[in-house]
């Protein structure tokens, strides 16, 4: 599906607004008090790596599934690049592991029959997100992947690491959607 300004659903929601918002974002963040970002992931992610060249997913085979766990892999890009260029911000990124919430069982009917029984609640896959958010030792780390509270690897299978060149090639298309120019802080990277 598309958005009506023509952009892939998964692309527009779990990438590139999250990428605009918090660029736009980031000079009042600056100004706060003990500043956090906490990025929303998904296990999903493990079993892809950004394609660059097909952002919204336009060439082959569309896949809902697959479409969803490049965005995801994009945004701990993001994680890790803004972790990198604002030091008085922690930004982390967090999986709320499988809970049962009412996206899981429209998007995954058959996997939520299967696993509804281990799946967790809503409270405990928010957890970890309030946690990065409020906690005094939370604020000390950034650029890091959590779960449970604990920071884990953002890559487990072979082949879903990105290369330098591809984080710089997803760094330039990203800045030409955003509304108004480049963020000012561009020259940082």
């Amino acid at each position: 599906q598309q958005t009506a300004e023509g952009f892939e659903k998964s692309f527009a929601l779990l990438l590139l607004s999250p990428y605009i918002l918090t660029e736009r974002l980031q000079p009042l963040l600056s100004k706060a008090d003990s500043p956090r970002i906490v990025n929303v992931l998904s296990g999903g992610m493990y079993t892809q790596k950004i394609d660059v060249d097909d952002l919204q997913s336009q060439r082959g085979e569309y896949s809902g599934a697959e479409a969803y766990a490049r965005a995801k892999r994009g945004l701990m890009i993001l994680t890790e690049e803004w972790a990198e260029r604002w030091s008085d911000i922690a930004v982390n990124a967090m999986h709320p592991g499988w809970a049962d919430t009412p996206g899981v069982e429209s998007a995954l009917p058959g996997f939520h029959t299967l696993t509804r029984r281990v799946l967790r609640s809503p409270e405990q896959g928010a957890d970890t997100i309030v946690w990065l958010a409020t906690a005094t030792e939370a604020r000390e780390t950034s650029g890091k992947f959590f779960l449970d509270r604990e920071v884990h690897t953002p890559y487990m299978l072979p082949g879903t690491r990105e290369t330098e060149p591809e984080r710089a090639r997803l760094r330039e298309l990203l800045y030409g959607y955003l509304p108004m120019g480049r963020p000012q802080a561009e020259a940082a990277f």
